[in-house]
């Protein structure tokens, strides 16, 4: 069974169970987690959700790489907002096809585009410890399979709404303080802070203990 996503009342995203996996192009089932698959979907449907999550889980590898690479923060946002360009123009096409998880195929498509912009401006990457080949990749999957408190978290992510994804990310995934991120996003006082906090913990338990995650 496939999940497509679609826009309901209210702009809000659903994902609609599906029995035609041929709908999602390019895509085999077997070969890719729901969490994957679900994802692929959601960026079809332009669904923001889907890009905070993107953002979220496979930035900061590609920021590792390109700041390992005689890059800086700014050097990769460019390079993952290409990348994700690329992506979006790749997967509508029938020939599309991925033939890795979705993290190793931004990481691929990201360090080709740093590589490239490397050699264009006549620099090295000497901190570059792996040539990207299909084993380096492979491994890089293979350590993937082992994050499973991130995949966890990733899964609960593809189903909560919108604002409590931005807010947990913003709480857990970032090193600002409170009051730097009640004013990013919008709270006026910790109260109101504090409880939507509470809310989106809750919707977060809920179906961790639903799915006995």
């Amino acid at each position: 069974m496939c999940f497509r996503a679609h826009i309901g009342k209210e702009n809000k995203i659903f994902f609609a169970r599906q029995g035609d996996c041929h709908l999602l192009n390019g895509i085999n089932p077997k070969k890719h987690t729901m969490q994957d698959i679900e994802i692929i979907a959601a960026i079809k449907e332009r669904d923001n959700a889907a890009f905070n999550i993107v953002y979220t889980f496979y930035y900061p590898m590609v920021e590792h790489f390109v700041k390992k690479n005689s890059g800086t923060s700014d050097d990769a946002r460019d390079v993952f907002q290409e990348a994700i360009l690329v992506l979006l123009d790749k997967i509508p096409k029938e020939e599309f096809e991925l033939t890795s998880s979705l993290k190793t195929y931004i990481f691929s498509i990201s360090s080709n585009i740093w590589l490239k912009r490397l050699r264009e401006a006549h620099r090295t990457a000497s901190s570059l410890t792996a040539p990207l080949t299909d084993d380096y990749l492979s491994e890089l999957e293979q350590q993937e399979d082992s994050y499973i408190q991130a995949n966890l978290i990733k899964r609960i992510f593809m189903r909560i709404t919108k604002p409590c994804i931005k807010m947990l990310s913003s709480i857990f995934l970032s090193e600002l303080k409170r009051e730097i991120l009640m004013r990013q996003l919008g709270y006026k006082n910790t109260h109101s802070f504090d409880n939507q906090k509470y809310k989106c913990l809750q919707q977060a338990r809920k179906y961790s203990k639903e799915n006995s995650l």
